[in-house]
């Protein structure tokens, strides 16, 4: 049984186990901390960096999720510094993003630009550039579609695919903004992808 150590988040003191996840502790103890790539399932990436806090006598803003909680660690998980940088990167991410919704999912991006007040264009820095990147839209598979317009590169699918399935089918091409997902070496539908769904289900 794993030791537990006494940290506190935004001041309210928490008892865990030593070496766990500090973003999932967090949200254990009822502290939301935003996020999009983390999932308890999946080896963090930090990708998103929307998880990003403060820990006392540690250099700048941290993802939680790359965190091992440690006896009397202060976190700071809310502020005006770290919901401000949670805007903009949210904002960065709607720029080159196809917000299109018919309602028939559940859409975790879509909820933090309402929570952020993202939804109102007068908000915003970044303009819409979504449709001058042409982005693919795979539909050559028989059991989904692949819309790199709606793809927010959380790696999610990704690690889904190679860890809870060991199948190491999905991957990345090109780079930065211009980057999307492929099955194989293009074509999601000439791929070894069998259709188990996993990478949807996460």
């Amino acid at each position: 049984m794993p030791n537990l150590v006494n940290i506190s988040i935004d001041n309210k003191k928490i008892q865990a186990p030593e070496g766990a996840n500090l973003l999932q502790v967090a949200k254990d103890n009822g502290i939301a901390i935003p996020h999009l790539c983390y999932h308890k399932k999946l080896t963090p990436t930090g990708a998103c960096r929307l998880c990003v806090v403060k820990i006392k006598d540690m250099r700048g803003l941290i993802a939680s999720c790359t965190v091992k909680v440690e006896e009397g660690m202060e976190v700071t998980a809310f502020d005006n510094e770290l919901e401000e940088a949670r805007k903009y990167l949210l904002d960065y991410l709607l720029a080159e993003h196809d917000e299109s919704y018919d309602g028939s999912y559940h859409d975790e991006f879509r909820e933090l630009i309402f929570k952020y007040g993202l939804d109102k264009k007068e908000n915003r820095r970044f303009p819409s550039i979504w449709k001058e990147l042409g982005y693919p839209k795979d539909e050559t598979s028989p059991v989904l579609t692949y819309d790199a317009a709606k793809c927010i590169k959380c790696f999610r699918c990704i690690k889904a695919c190679d860890e809870v399935q060991g199948k190491n089918v999905l991957s990345f091409t090109n780079r930065g903004i211009v980057s999307y997902i492929i099955g194989g070496f293009d074509k999601w539908g000439e791929s070894e992808c069998d259709g188990c769904g996993e990478c949807i289900q996460l």
